[in-house]
This record gives C-alpha cells, sequence and structure tokens, in this order.
C-alpha cells in the first residue's frame, strides 16, 4: 500500500499558494518580434551633412541631453506607418517626440557631437462618439473624462552627429513596421534636424525631414515642426513691446506673492486648457464652444515663454497641439504694478508648402494673464486672460483645470442671496438626529444622476464654505473638526452656511451641457443643502449660461445605517418650451462619511487578525486532534472518513480559489478602497499561509483514519461494519448535499438580476471615502459560483454531521474525536455567525461590501441563519459529546435500541455458526 507523504503535498500547494498570493501582472510587449536589423552606414547617407568623427573617451565629453531634446511638435506624412482603420479626421493630434539618450563630444575643434536618439510618432483622436468606445482611452482633464483613440504610433532608434556650428543634425536608424499582413519588417531610415542658433523667440522651432534609405514605394517622406525646449541662455526680446499695453480689465487680481509657488508653480509641468469666450483671431475661430491650450517652455522668475494652441472641437486631447495653423510662440514678464501677466504672440509664418520653410513672426498679438481676487457663481476661474490685435479684435478665456488651493487670498461673492432665500424654506430640526459640519469632508460625495436620457456620475465637491476656501480649511484642521479658524459671522448664522459647489460630470458623454457652479445654503440642523445652480450650455452653435437650475439636497444622518448617504433633485426653473429646460434630474450618492471611513478601516483591520486567530485555532484544535489520536489508536477506525474529506475540501477550495486572481483583470473589491494595497496582501498572504497549514494537519488526519480503515485485516466483520456504516452515511449525505446545491442553483437562477456598478477609489490612502455608485443602466445575474461558495460555507458550519450519522449507524461509543477537537472547531466555526449578529445591528448593510471576516460570499449569513447555524452547531457538538459517552444510539428511543440489539447478537451467532462450518 501506497503511504501518504505529506511532504509531497506540502511542496505541491506551497507551489499553489506562491503562484496564487500576488495576481500576475502580464505586460503585453510593444514589439512581440525583437528585431535588430544591421548598422546603417552613416557615411552613406549623411557625411556630407555632419561629418563623421571619432568620439571622445573622456568622462567630459558627455554633454546634457536635453539640448537637443524636443516634445511639442507637429509632423506630416507617413501614412504607411499607421494601421488606420478610420478616415483621418481634422481634430486629429500628431504629435513628435525626439529623446537623445546620449550626447558626446568628437575628437577635433569642430564642435561635432555624436548623438544616439529615439524619434516617436504618434496620432490620437479626441471624440464624442459613444459607439467607438471599445476603441478609446479615457483621459480626464479637470474631471472630464475624454475619450482619446490612438490610431498608431513608430518609434525609431537612431545615431548619427550633431554639428553645433551649423545647427544641424543627422541621424540614421531603423525601425519596426507592421506590415497590411500582419508581421514585423524593418525599415530604414535618415533624419535630418536643423536647430537655429537664435537663442530667442525668433529661434523656437526646430524642423526636420525623415526619409527612407531603403526606397519604399509607399513610404511618403515625414516632416516634422516642433518647438525646440529652450535653452539656459535664453534672451528675452519681445519685453519692451509687452509693456506698452496689457489689457483692458481693470478688476481687481491678486498679486504674484499671493500664489502658492508664484507664477512658475501655477503654469509648469502640464498642459493648462482655457474656454474661451469670444472670437477674434483668424484661423483659429469658428462657431461655438472653443479651447485654448497653454504649455510653458521657460519659466525664470517672473518671466515666462509659453506656446498656445486653439481648436473649436468638443473634446481635448492628451496631447498638446502643435498645429502651425493654430499655435502662437508667445514671451512675457509679469506686471507688478497691474498684477498680471504681460507677453507678445507670435504667430508662425511659410510653413503652407513646407514645414521647412517655418518661421516664427508677425508678433502682433498681445497677452495678458491674471488671478481674480473674487470669483462668482457665473465666473469661477482662479485664472482668466486676454489676446488681443487691433486687426482681427479680441479674444478672453478663463481656466477649467486650475487648482484653486493655489490662490490663498481668494474670495467668493455671493450674488444669488435673493433667489436661494425664496427656493429654500427653513424646517424644523429633527430631535436626536446629527449631520455631517459644512467644514469637513463629508461635504464631498460621488453621486448618480438619473435624467431623461440615462444615467451619468458625478463628483459633487465645495469650493467655498462661508468666505474661506473649502479646502484650506481641510488643510488647516477646521475640516477635520478641530476649531481655531475664525469664519465671517455674516456668512454663517447659526446653523445655515453659505456654500459653494461644483457638480463634475465625470463619464463621457456627447452632450451640450457641461459642469454646475452653485450656491447656496446649508443647514446643519435638518442635512437640507439647498442651492441655485449655473451650467454652460451649447444650443444652435452658440454658447450661453443657464442659471435657472434649483439643486435641493438632502443628507441622511451621521448615525445612519441606510445605504443610501444622500438623495435630491435637480430641475429647471424655466417652461418647458423654453429652448434651455432641462428635465428633472435624480440624484442619489452611496458615498459613506469620514467616520464610517475610519471605522471600516479599523473594523477590516480587526477581522483580519479574527480571520488570522481563528485559523490559527483550527490549526491548534487540529493538532490536539492528531495527538489525542496517537494516545488512542484503537478509536482511529470510528472517525468517519466523510467527516475528514469534508474538513480537507473546506480548506483546499479557498487555496486553489487564488488561482481565480491570475485570469482576473480586476483586483479584489476590498483592495480597491486603498491607496496602499500592499498592507491588505501581506495580511492576506499570512492568511493563506495559515489556512494551508491547517489544510496538511487536516490532509493528515484523513491519512490516519483512512490507514486505520484499512488495517483491521484481524477483524474482518469489524471492518465490515466501519464502512457499512460510512456508506450509510454517504447515502444521507450525498443526497443532502446534492438536493442543497440544486436548490442553490434554482434561487440563483430565479434571482432578480443586479445593477452592474462601478467603484471609485478615493485619493487619500487607505480612506474608504466612496462606495459603489451605479453608473450605467446594466444588468447582470448574480454570479452561481458565489451561491455555491456560500453553500459549502454552510455545510462547513454543519461538518459534524458526518460523524453524528457514522456513530448512529455503528452504534460506536468510542472516544474518537476529542473535546477540543469538536468543541472548539465548532466554536471557530460558529463565531463569525455570532460577530455577524452583532456587526448587523451595529453596522447595518451601509458597509457590506467591506467584511472580510464573516464575508457573505463564503457563507450563508443574515439574522435568521446566523441563529439558525448557531443553535444547530451547540446541537451538533453536544449530540457527539452524548455519543461518545453514553453511544451513539443514546438519542434513539430505548424501545428501538433493544431491537437493534437483539437484531445485531442475531447476527453476530450466525456469523459464529457460519465460521464453524466453514472451519470444519
Amino acid at each position: 500500500m501506497a503511504t501518504f507523504r505529506p511532504s509531497l503535498f506540502f511542496v505541491f500547494f506551497f507551489f499553489l499558494f506562491l503562484t496564487s498570493a500576488t495576481p500576475l501582472a502580464v505586460s503585453s510587449l510593444v514589439n512581440p518580434n525583437p528585431f535588430k536589423p544591421p548598422r546603417i552606414p552613416y557615411s552613406d547617407h549623411c557625411n556630407h551633412i555632419v561629418p563623421e568623427s571619432p568620439t571622445d573617451p573622456s568622462p567630459s565629453a558627455a554633454s546634457s541631453p536635453a539640448s537637443l531634446a524636443f516634445d511639442v511638435s507637429f509632423f506630416s506624412g507617413g501614412d504607411s506607418f499607421f494601421n488606420r482603420n478610420n478616415q483621418p479626421r481634422s481634430s486629429d493630434v500628431k504629435s513628435a517626440s525626439f529623446r537623445p539618450k546620449s550626447i558626446r563630444k568628437t575628437l577635433g575643434d569642430g564642435g561635432i557631437y555624436r548623438v544616439e536618439a529615439r524619434l516617436t510618432l504618434q496620432i490620437s483622436r479626441t471624440s464624442g462618439d459613444l459607439g467607438q468606445r471599445k476603441m478609446i482611452q479615457v483621459t480626464q482633464i479637470d474631471g472630464r473624462r475624454i475619450p482619446v483613440s490612438f490610431m498608431g504610433g513608430q518609434s525609431f532608434e537612431l545615431y548619427g552627429f550633431w554639428s553645433e556650428r551649423t545647427g544641424r543634425v543627422c541621424l540614421v536608424g531603423s525601425a519596426q513596421v507592421l506590415s497590411p499582413f500582419g508581421t514585423y519588417k524593418p525599415f530604414d531610415a535618415r533624419l535630418m534636424l536643423t536647430y537655429s542658433n537664435e537663442s530667442n523667440i525668433y529661434g523656437s522651432l526646430v524642423k526636420g525631414v525623415l526619409e527612407s534609405v531603403s526606397n519604399q514605394s509607399d513610404f511618403k517622406t515625414v516632416s516634422i515642426l516642433g518647438a525646440r525646449n529652450t535653452p539656459l541662455n535664453y534672451e528675452y526680446k519681445l519685453l519692451e513691446q509687452s509693456n506698452a499695453e496689457c489689457g483692458r480689465n481693470s478688476e481687481e487680481s491678486l498679486s504674484v506673492e499671493s500664489v502658492l509657488g508664484g507664477l512658475c508653480k501655477v503654469f509648469e509641468g502640464r498642459s493648462h486648457v482655457y474656454r474661451t469666450t469670444d472670437c477674434g483671431i483668424d484661423r483659429s475661430c469658428s462657431s461655438g464652444v472653443e479651447y485654448m491650450s497653454l504649455l510653458s517652455l521657460l519659466c525664470d522668475g517672473e518671466k515666462m515663454k509659453v506656446v498656445l494652441s486653439f481648436s473649436n472641437t468638443s473634446g481635448v486631447s492628451r496631447l498638446f497641439s502643435f498645429d502651425p495653423r493654430t499655435a502662437l510662440v508667445a514671451e512675457g514678464a509679469w506686471d507688478v504694478e497691474k498684477d498680471r501677466f504681460c507677453g507678445v504672440a507670435c504667430r508662425i509664418l511659410n510653413f503652407t508648402d513646407s514645414l521647412s520653410n517655418a518661421k516664427v513672426g508677425d508678433c502682433s498679438l498681445r497677452l495678458s494673464l491674471r488671478f481674480p481676487a473674487s470669483l462668482s457663481i457665473k465666473s469661477m476661474a482662479p485664472v482668466v486672460g486676454e489676446l488681443w490685435s487691433g486687426k482681427t479684435g479680441r479674444i478672453e478665456f478663463s481656466s477649467l483645470n486650475d487648482p484653486l488651493w493655489r490662490f490663498s487670498g481668494l474670495r467668493y461673492e455671493y450674488t444669488e442671496g435673493e433667489r436661494v432665500s425664496k427656493l429654500c424654506k427653513s424646517r424644523s430640526k429633527t430631535k436626536g438626529k446629527h449631520y455631517p459640519d459644512a467644514q469637513t469632508s463629508d461635504m464631498r460625495f460621488v453621486m448618480s444622476v438619473k435624467y431623461p436620457g440615462g444615467v451619468r456620475s458625478a463628483r459633487a465637491s465645495p469650493y467655498f464654505v462661508g468666505d474661506r476656501l473649502y479646502r484650506e480649511l481641510l488643510v488647516r484642521g477646521q475640516g477635520a473638526g478641530v476649531p481655531g479658524i475664525p469664519m465671517n459671522v455674516n456668512s454663517v448664522t447659526k446653523s445655515f452656511t453659505n456654500i459653494t459647489y461644483r457638480i463634475r460630470f465625470l463619464n463621457p458623454v456627447s452632450e451640450s451641457r457641461g459642469d454646475i457652479f452653485a450656491e447656496g445654503t446649508y443647514d446643519r440642523d435638518t442635512g437640507e443643502l439647498c442651492m441655485v445652480g449655473c451650467q454652460s450650455v451649447k444650443l444652435n452653435s452658440t454658447t450661453t449660461v443657464d442659471c435657472s437650475l434649483a439643486i435641493r439636497f438632502k443628507f441622511s444622518p451621521i448615525d445612519s445605517r441606510s445605504d443610501d448617504r444622500l438623495k435630491g433633485t435637480i430641475e429647471s426653473t424655466r417652461e418647458k418650451t423654453d429652448p434651455l429646460y432641462v428635465g428633472r434630474m435624480e440624484v442619489v450618492s452611496r458615498s459613506i462619511y469620514v467616520h464610517q471611513a475610519k471605522e471600516s478601516v479599523w473594523r477590516m483591520d480587526l477581522e483580519i487578525a479574527m480571520v488570522l486567530i481563528s485559523n490559527t485555532l483550527s490549526c491548534l484544535f487540529v493538532g490536539m486532534q492528531l495527538y489525542h489520536m496517537s494516545k488512542h489508536q484503537e478509536t482511529l477506525p470510528f472517525i468517519s472518513i466523510a467527516m475528514a474529506t469534508l474538513l480537507v475540501l473546506g480548506h483546499m477550495i479557498p487555496l486553489l480559489l487564488n488561482f481565480e486572481e491570475i485570469f482576473k483583470s480586476s483586483r479584489n473589491q476590498e483592495s480597491l478602497f486603498f491607496e496602499n494595497d500592499r498592507w491588505l496582501e501581506a495580511k492576506e498572504i499570512v492568511v493563506r499561509i495559515v489556512t494551508m497549514i491547517a489544510f496538511l494537519l487536516e490532509c493528515r488526519l484523513l491519512q490516519l483514519a483512512w490507514s486505520a480503515r484499512r488495517n483491521t485485516e484481524n477483524h474482518h466483520h469489524h471492518r465490515e461494519s466501519v464502512w457499512k456504516a460510512e456508506k450509510m452515511v454517504c447515502y444521507v449525505c450525498l443526497p443532502l448535499y446534492i438536493t442543497g446545491g440544486l436548490i442553490a442553483w434554482l434561487v440563483n437562477r430565479n434571482r432578480t438580476p443586479k445593477r452592474v456598478v462601478y467603484i471609485g477609489k478615493p485619493r487619500a490612502a487607505r480612506n474608504l471615502l466612496y462606495r459603489p455608485v451605479t453608473l450605467k443602466r446594466s444588468f447582470q445575474r448574480p454570479s452561481l459560483w458565489k451561491d455555491l461558495k456560500s453553500y459549502g460555507g454552510l455545510m462547513l458550519d454543519a461538518f459534524l454531521l458526518p460523524q453524528i450519522l457514522f456513530n448512529g449507524f455503528s452504534n460506536s461509543d468510542a472516544k474518537s474525536l476529542a473535546a477540543s477537537f469538536y468543541g472548539g472547531h465548532s466554536f471557530v466555526r460558529l463565531l463569525p455567525h455570532a460577530y455577524d449578529l452583532y456587526r448587523s445591528h451595529s453596522y447595518g448593510k451601509i458597509l457590506d461590501w467591506s467584511f472580510i471576516y464573516a464575508s457573505h460570499k463564503v457563507d450563508y449569513y443574515s439574522t435568521a441563519w446566523d441563529v439558525i447555524i448557531l443553535c444547530i452547531g451547540f446541537v451538533f457538538a453536544v449530540v457527539v459529546f452524548l455519543q461518545q459517552r453514553f453511544g451513539g444510539r443514546c438519542f434513539i428511543p430505548k424501545r428501538f435500541v433493544e431491537d437493534l440489539r437483539y437484531e445485531k447478537v442475531v447476527e453476530l451467532q450466525e456469523t459464529g455458526e457460519l465460521h464453524k462450518s466453514n472451519d470444519s
């Protein structure tokens, strides 16, 4: 007989554990067929442009790669590089980036450098078509999720030489291009770039040409025009012209000293998007809503060089569009007396015939940027500006994505007090109920907005509370309930607080309505938030601001266990015949309060500790059972194989189910709410280790019980009786378990489908601020697998049932199970149900999604089931105790027990007589 080898089991399941402890991240390779083409002879293609020279080996020969790099650029041609399934559009954004990896000086006095670099060409598209959702990647700008589809990209690995004296660069290299047949083929090319030797605004452009050196018939030469990264020795030549005139707006503005980080911090890094409110510059305007992008190329104290780009599309690309038809290059400085940035903008000329002829010129445009000292509901932009010319008119623009917290001296003027007072009527305070404070994080929430055309998700956040910035209150501690920041008594009266909100719609839509800015009052005594709102609306190719929205929200009490944190409506006060009328919108939020988030984090820590303790106790109780078996070898045949098998399967299935994580693209729901998910994963690994130890110990228990059954050859009739009792146990349990599984399947099949929900992840580390929010009306049936897992947990709760039946059928009074095993293991299985009873009264259903210890996915949990399982588990433990003390059939009436004993004696006598006759 083959002996059981626990070491082999351990190695096998330890391998399973390692492979499933952390989900595998599979990265798709850009180039699935690595190919390194041979070096292209530089002298054959570039030696006449920049002569090849030997590289200087000294360490001091290295130069900064940033001197030649550029990321803001435009290209034309090269269509064969891109596998276009869609027809090109005018809104496609073409961008090229040139990234030198190494620049080293060569030997000689010619100022020649050896360059190794990468050139990347790519195209992106903006679209409002929701039907293309399978192709899109979503980019968020100012809370506005813009669908962007990437139509293709190509990278070249190049090497060559740069002449600092002439400003010319010539490089040769290769790329792998996807052919129409789906295979990659090498493409050899030559790149020629020209840099201006002027270190000022007129030398801002880089011009280049990418040519094929292998005469591919389907290739069109690529022309490149880029904005060069500004050198450190840049000379501002237009500052005197910029100071001549600097905007007509005379409103009060913030000084640059009152802006956190100064001028450079406001505009550094990313592209800033502005909405234009007027059209006047030719080539850049059509009709309707327009956008202007601003990217800072150089900022030195109060002087700055920027590049501007205009777009008349409704989408905003992730890439900065440097189209020479709409791009401007500008420079200027901050005017301390006028508290604004004053600059001069220049057009790009002579690009129509060839990009290689493009140059910066016509510097007749003036640029002004300022930071308003006060905002209102109709003007919430912290950065505004003007662009004008004496010939073409004036454009005013305002920012979309600049954070208010950077402008510490900013004020807000409440201008809709009369309308708010008519709309909002105070109600009497509800006794015994407390609502969130207006100066805390509880006022931010994610909500689902149901309107006549469908469902949208939105994020609502206060901008001002009273006359103070909401974020400033949170940062300084007032948002956490710490007193000490005085508020204007005129803005906060008793329980009423003036408040300003921004409601940003998150999911991609093609509608013409933008975000909502609202102001009103919040009553802490009743939890009612009442505001009037303004929304930009595009109607008949013109944009207007609709300020007829009435917004009424009602918060739930802080200690409420309701599933909804907030309910309300957004509706228009206009007549239904008015073109600007919008239908009534129902709002519901399932975000949770901050104290609930903190409690849930603490509770999840506690539940993970309880899982560890429970599994550790399971190991301890199984170990005590093994010790009991070693002391009482004669009782081993009387351990139910079915019970031992059920325990082994109960711990094996969770280990095997970890393979499910390998094939999942999404993480566990619990992990989604943590910025640092490794904290939870580390504890999960420890739980799995303890679970594996318990599993191996139970495998040993099963092996010993099975071996004891096989080694009873000297007592043939004894062996037959225990196996017969085991078969009877299987005859009873298997139909019972199968019937229960079928019932679970039928219940799942007939259950009403649930809404598909999406889960938002908060920014704050381990701060569970957001609950699942319904984003679209999509339905799916609950998973059958989850129901079967719950049913499996129910069978484990009644793990003593096979042993009770076995004792009854065999009428055994052997003390086969240690009291610490069946009593302690029952306690471990029943404790989660007792905890669930406590939890249901303390937390309600609002935090069901974050339960770890008594998770509804692994067992039956409800008030009724908790009580039933507790009673059954206690009764089963008592029955086993009585059976091992008074016999397996001690609970059967005495008359039936005597009849059974009489039948047993007769059977033994007949068996003895049969043996005697065989011997004779």
